[in-house]
């Protein structure tokens, strides 16, 4: 099955993820800028918050998602840390995957898919998913009625009902369905993977 990369990406992506033992990213099709291949979306005690990793695409809009580079102008790294720690120090399991969060804000990737890459590797195993990783390099059309790159951006498919958990701000904020997963893992820790394959 092939996926999009993804900045911690969000909670369907991870169920849809978990339905498949042999999953291929695609590194071969052309960056789409505002979607969650360098975005994330946490929930802080104002609401949801998005976080942007700054890109540079150094063949214009024939960029494939291989060659995309990120930029180091503004330290970006330390304001999504700052935004994370902030929304979760609270969580029950901040103190179990923080200081490993907090770990991948010290790199410095020339490559977003090189940065997404890392991230994804340690979240299967966070999630103890039994899923083995291809890349894909070969340029594969899209299929505009079954394809997870499009459906996984489409803010329809996206807001389906999700099951409650219980989030960090639920005494005073509505619950927020499908963010990053980085909410679920905070607020449910190793009840995470059981939640991705119940939690519609």
């Amino acid at each position: 099955m092939l996926f999009p990369s993804a900045y911690f990406g969000a909670i369907p992506y991870f169920q849809e993820l978990a339905q498949h033992n042999n999953v291929a990213i695609d590194y071969a099709e052309r960056f789409q800028k505002q979607t969650w291949r360098s975005r994330t979306e946490i929930l802080t005690g104002n609401g949801p918050l998005i976080l942007s990793i700054p890109t540079k695409r150094p063949y214009g809009k024939e960029t494939t998602m291989a060659d995309v580079e990120i930029v180091y102008d503004k330290d970006w790294r330390k304001d999504h840390w700052k935004a994370i720690e902030s929304a979760y120090m609270h969580a029950p399991f901040y103190f179990y995957y923080g200081q490993q969060i907090e770990a991948f804000y010290h790199t410095k990737p020339t490559l977003l898919v090189e940065w997404n890459k890392a991230i994804f590797t340690q979240l299967i195993k966070w999630l103890d998913l039994d899923t083995q990783l291809e890349i894909n390099t070969k340029n594969t059309p899209f299929d505009k009625h079954n394809d997870l790159r499009i459906l996984l951006n489409n803010k329809k498919w996206n807001n389906h009902p999700q099951k409650k958990y219980i989030q960090v701000f639920s005494d005073k904020l509505p619950f927020h369905s499908n963010l990053s997963i980085l909410d679920l893992l905070m607020n449910e820790g190793p009840l995470a993977r059981k939640y991705l394959f119940q939690g519609e």
